[in-house]
């Protein structure tokens, strides 16, 4: 397996930590990822939440105070560690440079690759989004369901049919264009009925982080996490 970068053991750091801790972090969100294999991880105030799509594996621990050490910060729960580590870091298949080396141990499996604060991106086309709830009604993990931008289009699925509509971003709100849909029929449409209501009227953007967006209008709200 490739390594993205080479950290020192968790132990090691965690020997040389001064052990101050301080409050829990601020409002913004933190994020992490790798790759070979694919894997993220977001850090806000109140949980940590690391994926690894190839397992697939989902584990949630509350946001523990973080632990002050000489090169960086470290966390620890019951089934996640993580080291930051500060240091200029390549993801490895892209031009992005990050601010920070991350090593995480997630039920005893090693992950390592980049991180660094979750900034909103200036654009977002060419970015693509996990639906996680609608109208606050939380979208299982086992539905497949996105929104994805391109320079002009959205394509979107909310666990049965594929949408694609025409928008135009004008400040913090997106207006798409008429929806064409394919036709087929799926026992559970509730998440499709709501999510292409929402879609067919102007909405308004919220970001929470740089990874998180909340699309909401008067037929309700749709709730993303950005994929890498």
């Amino acid at each position: 397996m490739k390594q993205i970068l080479a950290l020192a053991p968790l132990a090691l750091l965690a020997s040389c930590a001064t052990f101050s801790q301080v409050g829990p972090p601020t409002a913004s969100t933190y994020r992490a990822l790798g790759t070979e294999p694919f894997w993220g991880l977001t850090i806000n105030p109140r949980e940590m939440v690391f994926d690894d799509p190839n397992g697939p594996v989902r584990i949630v621990q509350p946001t523990p105070r973080p632990i002050i050490g000489i090169a960086g910060e470290i966390y620890r729960t019951r089934r996640i560690n993580v080291n930051v580590v500060h240091g200029q870091c390549s993801d490895g298949m892209s031009d992005r440079v990050y601010p920070d080396k991350v090593q995480v141990t997630a039920n005893g499996r090693q992950y390592q690759g980049c991180g660094g604060p979750a900034i909103p991106p200036a654009t977002l086309s060419a970015t693509n989004w996990r639906v996680i709830a609608v109208n606050r009604l939380a979208v299982p993990n086992s539905v497949q369901s996105f929104l994805n931008f391109e320079t002009d289009r959205l394509t979107a699925n909310f666990g049965c049919n594929r949408l694609a509509a025409p928008y135009r971003k004008t400040g913090d709100t997106i207006s798409a264009g008429p929806v064409m849909a394919t036709r087929m029929a799926c026992p559970d449409m509730r998440f499709e009925t709501q999510g292409s209501a929402i879609l067919s009227r102007p909405m308004q953007i919220t970001w929470s982080g740089g990874d998180r967006l909340t699309l909401a209008n008067e037929r309700g709200s749709i709730e993303l996490t950005r994929s890498y």
